[in-house]
């Protein structure tokens, strides 16, 4: 049986989610941060004749996530149901093993389709720090412009407002480490949509002149150790293979593709 859930429904559904924090980070982020419906979210649960969760759903905005523990728990053709009967479907996103489910039962047209791989790090695995530059630092919220001026310079397509990243600092659900050369970041490491058990790593980046000298390694290390300390896993995106071989490097496994649908 698939219903909407609610405030009471809260500690089933993240006792639920919470059992794999990394490959539900943004669920549990968006129920930390917007509760279990409004404007802006929306959750639905299907029950089994047990009352038992088999999986869920999260609406944020446009975007739909599902989440079961096995593809076999998903009724593909009932949650595509609800995706279209809520008329605010824009894109279908998650583990590509339980988006392939949904998927095919979706009648609205179908526009640009991302898939990249989505890994994690063991929160039990050590971390060499023998790695980690010294002069690593933490950025401060008034100084979200220097790291936007960065990712700005490695990524052509870069937008975030820096009010925006400053705002997701001042949460606590962002954080950067860097390492400046003339009293400027050259190279930095960034997450977002940090929970309290999980958090995604996010601008890996290092000016081109900097390249090579493990900058970019220390800053990720240095990112692993403080969110390990606090007891959250690390999670991160890739899709460039150069990239997987260094995310790899530091620990990082592949958990599965991640799946972008976007809808007309």
């Amino acid at each position: 049986m698939i219903r909407q859930l609610t405030e009471a429904d809260r500690e089933k559904v993240l006792a639920f989610a919470g059992q794999r924090p990394a490959e539900n980070l943004f669920i549990i982020g968006d129920i930390d941060a917007f509760g279990m419906s409004g404007d802006f979210v929306t959750l639905w649960g299907d029950f089994d004749e047990t009352a038992a969760l088999r999986s869920i759903l999260l609406r944020y905005r446009g975007n739909f996530i599902p989440y079961a523990q096995s593809p076999a728990d998903l009724d593909g053709e009932a949650w595509a149901d609800v995706i279209e009967q809520s008329g605010q479907l824009k894109q279908l996103s998650g583990l590509q093993n339980l988006v392939s489910v949904i998927a095919p039962h979706i009648q609205t047209k179908t526009g640009k389709k991302q898939l990249c791989f989505y890994a994690k790090r063991d929160l039990h695995l050590p971390v060499d720090k023998k790695h980690i530059h010294k002069d690593v630092k933490m950025l401060f919220p008034e100084e979200a412009e220097q790291i936007v001026n960065l990712r700005s310079c490695c990524f052509p397509d870069y937008a975030e407002p820096t009010e925006a990243l400053q705002k997701n600092m001042d949460k606590g659900i962002s954080r950067t480490y860097y390492i400046e050369r003339n009293n400027e970041p050259v190279s930095g490491v960034s997450t977002t949509a940090e929970t309290g058990g999980a958090a995604m790593i996010i601008g890996v980046c290092t000016k081109k002149e900097y390249e090579h000298q493990g900058f970019a390694t220390s800053c990720l290390l240095k990112t692993i150790s403080a969110l390990q300390a606090e007891r959250k896993q690390p999670c991160l995106f890739y899709d460039n293979p150069d990239a997987g071989r260094i995310y790899e490097k530091a620990g990082f496994v592949p958990i599965d593709r991640w799946m972008m649908i976007h809808y007309a």
